[in-house]
């Protein structure tokens, strides 16, 4: 027969305490059991307040807490329970774990003992509680014998195969002066990521990371004039960071969210950073969800999903103001320096004559140079900077129908002389009707 087998009332019974105890058992079982089918680590703290002042003099205490120990069993304190005792750590303890320990359940076995009582393993004490009866007519309380648990806090060698145990908090060491000095990155297993603060505070950061990110890409797809190959990319960049912000924004949001929930959910975005950011196109083995280590999961997790929103592409053509000063002047203001080095400059031009016309007439009546140098660059026929014809449209340029495209010649004493230039002087001369020209830098 089962320890937690149903209990069979019929008239005439002799009532005995085993009678209400197995009918405890049964209805424990069969709650615990149905709970579990629902799925996992259902287990873990809603709620975890240490008390700072106990820190402060060697020991480790709760303040609050709130939650389900692996067997299922409920605390609650100060609201329901009493909080267990502080624990004292030793001096020599490094790198401890503290735990939150309860005997575990066992057949055949006493469940509780009076405090004269020594038996270790008895899972409640007997206390005394007065109630009313809260369903008649008199008001007096009476005295009652009630079980509260015998929940504690141990150091994994306080705390053997006979209990059920849940993490707290892990010591780093005890100082000289007795104050305990705690493992900022230790987060115990959860039922809430509020519980935690580092963990609720990683989220936070990703959620303000990702708003960070998908501003900076609707702020570059909004630039007029933007297009081809590179915009496709920014466009499948911002489409995943609109997909996944506003889910993590509410899951955030909730007072109650599960680590498990959170964790497939950061998963989901890692691998769709991967196809975006990753070299190979395909995501890194990651450690598998652990509830009873979470930051062992969360925290290599977390930093690959910054690597790639790190990742994000630079605007590989950036379009370079040309203004027109008239009488075929114009002055392209760069200034993003660093173009200079890491870009190539792309001219385009449009104007009605032929194509063929165009690419070879243009280059031998176009000057280009510093805008400080042009003026003598003209008067005294000197050479400038030189145009080469392309043959198609570089491929990070938007297509624009009827342009020819010229790339800048980037050598020579007056390229150099462009770093330290208030801008791009071009001087056109010739006739060019309906002319139009568009500047780019084009990253490498």
């Amino acid at each position: 027969m089962s320890w937690y087998s149903k209990v069979l009332w019929s008239e005439g019974l002799f009532l005995r305490p085993q009678h209400f105890q197995q009918q405890d058992r049964h209805h424990e079982w069969w709650v615990e059991a149905r709970a579990r089918s629902l799925g996992s680590h259902f287990w873990g703290f809603l709620e975890l307040a240490l008390d700072a002042a106990a820190l402060l003099t060697g020991k480790v205490a709760l303040e609050a807490a709130r939650g389900v120990l692996p067997d299922g069993t409920p605390f609650d304190f100060p609201a329901t329970d009493a909080a267990p005792a502080a624990l004292e750590i030793p001096a020599d303890q490094r790198h401890a774990v503290v735990y939150l320990v309860l005997p575990l359940r066992r057949a055949n076995s006493l469940e509780a003992v009076r405090p004269e009582q020594p038996a270790e393993l008895a899972r409640y004490r007997y206390a005394e509680q007065e109630v009313i009866d809260s369903t008649g007519s008199a008001t007096t309380p009476e005295p009652i014998e009630i079980g509260q648990p015998r929940l504690r806090l141990a150091l994994a060698q306080q705390a053997d195969d006979g209990f059920v145990r849940l993490a707290v908090a892990r010591i780093v060491e005890r100082r000289p002066d007795n104050s305990l000095l705690l493992d900022r990155n230790f987060i115990p297993p959860l039922l809430s990521c509020s519980a935690s603060p580092l963990l609720s505070g990683w989220l936070r950061e990703l959620n303000g990371l990702l708003a960070q990110r998908g501003q900076a890409l609707a702020a570059r797809l909004g630039q007029p004039g933007t297009g081809g190959l590179a915009e496709i990319a920014d466009f499948i960049f911002l489409l995943t960071i609109n997909r996944h912000q506003p889910l993590l924004e509410h899951l955030a949001s909730l007072a109650q969210l599960h680590p498990e929930r959170g964790f497939s959910s950061l998963l989901a975005l890692y691998g769709e950073l991967s196809t975006l950011a990753r070299r190979e196109r395909r995501p890194l083995p990651l450690p598998a969800y652990q509830h009873d280590a979470l930051e062992a999961c969360f925290a290599p997790l977390l930093h690959e999903i910054r690597l790639g929103l790190a990742s994000l592409p630079a605007q590989q053509a950036v379009p370079i103001e040309l203004r027109d000063h008239q009488q075929g002047r114009y002055v392209g203001l760069i200034t993003e320096r660093s173009l200079l080095q890491q870009a190539s400059f792309v001219l385009a031009v449009k104007a009605q004559l032929p194509d063929e016309t165009l690419r070879t007439r243009f280059p031998a009546q176009a000057k280009l140079g510093p805008v400080e140098r042009i003026r003598d660059i003209v008067n005294l026929q000197l050479p400038g900077l030189g145009l080469r014809p392309l043959p198609v449209a570089p491929r990070q340029l938007p297509y624009h129908a009827g342009f020819s495209y010229f790339e800048l010649e980037q050598s020579g004493e007056l390229w150099q002389q462009l770093e330290s230039s208030a801008g791009l002087g071009l001087y056109i001369t010739g006739d060019y009707p309906g002319l139009e020209l568009a500047l780019w830098a084009v990253r490498s």
